[in-house]
């Protein structure tokens, strides 16, 4: 069970979409309050950022790399199901499947927060206030294959122009 010895949760959505993550962070939040302790936690979600300037670029320049990478997870996820060690075999291979299957629209819609700066602020607010949340370690080069300057240039924007309107 989640959550039975901690008062902080990191979980990543590149493996989950928004509606698995809601049902882990409830079943977390049940966990703690049924081992005794008080309030949600602190919780941290890993998640895809990529911020450009304009919608367009931040929805095309990092599609090649982000689709690897949740195919890459998919391949590997299914072959651990059943692997010696590996436990919820048939949970895992049922995963794999549908990541396997993903559109970039549902990983944009369930998965990720990119955009402009205003679009990022605003997926992250959304997220912090649906889930409780109480910070997103970002993950600016999915997949490993966006260029090294168009990740600068995120990482420029998320640090100036995101980060300070979500403190």
């Amino acid at each position: 069970m989640i959550g039975r010895n901690g008062s902080s949760l990191v979980t990543g959505l590149r493996g989950f979409d928004l509606p698995e993550a809601r049902r882990h962070l409830a079943e977390y939040r049940a966990a703690r309050r049924e081992a005794g302790h008080a309030g949600d936690g602190n919780v941290y979600i890993r998640m895809p950022v990529y911020v450009a300037a304009t919608a367009e670029q931040a929805r095309s320049e990092p599609e090649e790399s982000t689709m690897r990478s949740y195919r890459r997870l998919a391949e590997n996820m299914a072959a651990s199901a059943g692997a010696a060690g590996t436990t919820a075999s048939e949970e895992r291979a049922e995963r794999a499947e549908r990541l396997s299957k993903v559109t970039y629209e549902e990983v944009l819609r369930d998965r990720v927060a990119y955009g402009t700066p205003d679009m990022v602020v605003d997926r992250l607010r959304q997220l912090r206030d649906e889930l409780g949340l109480s910070g997103v370690i970002a993950e600016p080069n999915v997949g490993g294959r966006i260029s090294l300057d168009r990740v600068m240039t995120s990482i420029r924007l998320y640090a100036e122009e995101v980060a300070p309107r979500l403190r």
